[in-house]
């Protein structure tokens, strides 16, 4: 607990110049799902992309989206194999 004390403590005191630096750092990190979903899975990007942002408050929810966005194009080859 005394880290994270720290950590707020530091952010508090941050001048500009690292606001700069953390806010897009933290938005690039939070979005990391959907910035996968263009590479991986666009068909579903904006699902992703609308799950992703609540995601974000829990690491394992935004696990699961990362998977989702990795691994959904596997997904539908599996799908069409099913059909057939």
């Amino acid at each position: 607990m005394e880290f994270l004390n720290q950590i707020y403590q530091h952010l508090a005191t941050a001048s500009l110049g690292v606001w700069l630096v953390v806010i897009p750092l933290t938005f690039i990190i939070w979005f990391i799902p959907t910035l996968l979903a263009i590479f991986f899975n666009r068909k579903h990007l904006k699902k992703i992309f609308i799950v992703n942002i609540p995601a974000g408050f829990s690491f394992v929810a935004w696990g699961a989206c990362i998977a989702w966005a990795i691994s959904g194009k596997v997904s539908e080859r599996f799908k069409s194999k099913e059909m057939t």
